[in-house]
C-alpha cells in the first residue's frame, strides 16, 4: 500500500484543522477526494510530500540503526574469538559473550512488557525516543512544516501501540547483531582450526556434562551433529589433543546455538511485534476531529435524516414549549454575548466576525470547561447544519440545559445543509431553545 495510506491522510488533515489555520473542502464529492487536497497544497513543498519525506526519513534512520547492529555483530566476533597459542578457545566463554548480553536483553524486555502491560505505561524508551528526536532534526533540515511534523509523530507512535514499536525496533536491531555475529563466527570457523575447550573451578564434570546436553536439545530435533559425553569429557582444558570429530560436534553446536536460541527467537520476536504494531495503529479510535470531517463527507444515500449511533433506551421527549420555536434572525443583542462553535470543523462563520468571545467546542476537555463555567448570561451554541447530530451531541446540549439557564442552539443552515430538522428535534429533546440561521455560501 503506498504512502500516505487513508488513514494517515485523515489523521494529518485532522490535526492541521485544529492546530492551524488549514481547512479542507467542503464542496468536494467525498472525504476521498477531500484528501487529495493535501497533495497540492501548499505550494510547492504540499503537505503530503512533507508527509512523505518524514516517512522515509523515519525508515532510514531505521535501516541505519539495523545497518549499525550488523556491523557491531561483525566486530564483536573476532575479538570474543582470541585464541591462545594453541589456538584454543574456551567454548562456554565464547557462547556467553555471543549469547550472554542477548539473553539478558530479552529477560528484560520480557519483564518490562509485563510490567508495562498491568500498569498501562505508554513510555517511547530511550531507542525510540532518540529515533524521533533524530527525525525532528531531519524534518527541520529539509523544512517541513511543523505542525506537519507534530501530525506524522501522532500517527507513527499512537500512545497504544508505542511498546509495540519499541520493541520491534530492538528485536530487529538484536536480530542484525546476532546474525552478523553467525555469519562471522561460521566465516572464522571455516578459515581457522579451533580446539574447543572448556575450564572451572566451581563446577563438576557432570555439571558440564548436563549443561552441554541441555544447549544440545533444540539442534538434535533438525540432526546436528552435536558433542556427545565423551566428546564434553575430551575437551578439558589439559588434554593433549583434540579429534576433528569433536572439533566438528563443538564447531556445529556453537552455529546452532547462536541460531536457534538467538537469531530464529529475534527475528520471529521482531515480526510478531512490528504485526502487533501494525494492527494497534490501524485500530486506533478515530479522534473527534476526524469523526467530524467523515461526517462533512458522508454520501448522499448514506446522509438519512436519523440520530446516528442512536440510544436504543427509551427516550422521554421533552413537549416544545414557546421558547422553543424555530426564529429566522438572531436577536439584535445576540452578537454581544458569547457564542461557542459545537464540533465545528470549518472556517469561523463570517457573521461572527464581530464577535471576540467565540468558544471551539471540539473536544471533550473544551466541552467539560464551558460545562465547568455555567453562567446566567446568554450563551450561544452555533452547530453545523451539514453534520448529522449523534447520542453526543444530545447527551452534550442535555448537561448543558441543566446548568445554563439561558443557552440557545444556533443551527447554521447553509445551501448544503442536510440535518436541520434532526437538530431541532434534538433540541426539542434536550429542552434547549433553537433558532435557525441562514448563511448564504
Amino acid at each position: 500500500m503506498s504512502f500516505p495510506t487513508y488513514r494517515a491522510k485523515l489523521a494529518l488533515a485532522a490535526w492541521l484543522e485544529t492546530q492551524s489555520e488549514f481547512r479542507l473542502s467542503p464542496h468536494a464529492d467525498n472525504l476521498m477526494t477531500a484528501l487529495e487536497e493535501l497533495d497540492s497544497v501548499p505550494s510547492p513543498v504540499s503537505y503530503g510530500s512533507q508527509l512523505k519525506t518524514l516517512k522515509r526519513s523515519f525508515n532510514r534512520l531505521v535501516f541505519g540503526l539495523l545497518m549499525l547492529a550488523f556491523l557491531l555483530g561483525l566486530l564483536a566476533v573476532p575479538s570474543a574469538f582470541a585464541t591462545t597459542v594453541s589456538n584454543q578457545v574456551n567454548i562456554f566463554w565464547l557462547l556467553l559473550v555471543l549469547l550472554g548480553f542477548h539473553a539478558l536483553n530479552f529477560t528484560l524486555w520480557a519483564i518490562t512488557l509485563m510490567a508495562s502491560v498491568m500498569r498501562a505505561s505508554n513510555s517511547q524508551g530511550v531507542l525510540l525516543s532518540l529515533l524521533l528526536y533524530a527525525n525532528t532534526k531531519v524534518s527541520q533540515y529539509a523544512k517541513v512544516n511543523g505542525t506537519v511534523c507534530a501530525a506524522y509523530l501522532r500517527w507513527q507512535c499512537p500512545a497504544q501501540a508505542n511498546k509495540w514499536l519499541l520493541s520491534g525496533l530492538s528485536h530487529g536491531a538484536w536480530g542484525g547483531y546476532l546474525l552478523a555475529g553467525w555469519f562471522m563466527t561460521w566465516l572464522l570457523l571455516l578459515t581457522n582450526q579451533v580446539n574447543f575447550v572448556w575450564e572451572t573451578t566451581l563446577l563438576s564434570d557432570a555439571a558440564f556434562v548436563q549443561l552441554t546436553q541441555t544447549l544440545n536439545v533444540v539442534p538434535q530435533w533438525f540432526g546436528v551433529a552435536v558433542p556427545n559425553s565423551f566428546d564434553i569429557l575430551a575437551s578439558r582444558v589439559d588434554q593433549a589433543s583434540q579429534a576433528s570429530d569433536t572439533r566438528q560436534h563443538w564447531a556445529n553446536l556453537l552455529l546452532a546455538s547462536i541460531f536457534f536460541y538467538g537469531v530464529l527467537p529475534r527475528l520471529f520476536f521482531a515480526l510478531l511485534c512490528t504485526g502487533l504494531y501494525l494492527v494497534k495503529r490501524a485500530a486506533q479510535p478515530l479522534s473527534t476531529q476526524e469523526k467530524i470531517i467523515q461526517n462533512r463527507y458522508r454520501r448522499p444515500e448514506y446522509q438519512q435524516k436519523m440520530m446516528v449511533d442512536a440510544d436504543h433506551a427509551h427516550l422521554t421527549t421533552a413537549p416544545l414549549s414557546d421558547n422553543q420555536d424555530t426564529q429566522l434572525t438572531l436577536p439584535n443583542d445576540a452578537f454581544s454575548h458569547p457564542w461557542a462553535l459545537f464540533e465545528w470543523s470549518t472556517e469561523k462563520p463570517l457573521f461572527l466576525a464581530s464577535v471576540c468571545d467565540v468558544m471551539s467546542l471540539n473536544s471533550r476537555e473544551q466541552q467539560d470547561q464551558l460545562l465547568a463555567t455555567p453562567t446566567d448570561s446568554p450563551v450561544y451554541i452555533a452547530v453545523d447544519a451539514t453534520q448529522s447530530p449523534d447520542r453526543g451531541s444530545r447527551r452534550f446540549f442535555t448537561r448543558v440545559r441543566a446548568l445554563y439557564s439561558s443557552v440557545y442552539m444556533v443551527i447554521v443552515e447553509g445551501e448544503h445543509a442536510r440535518f436541520t430538522d434532526d437538530w431541532q428535534r434534538l433540541a426539542r429533546e434536550a429542552d434547549v431553545p433553537s433558532i435557525t440561521h441562514i448563511v448564504k455560501e
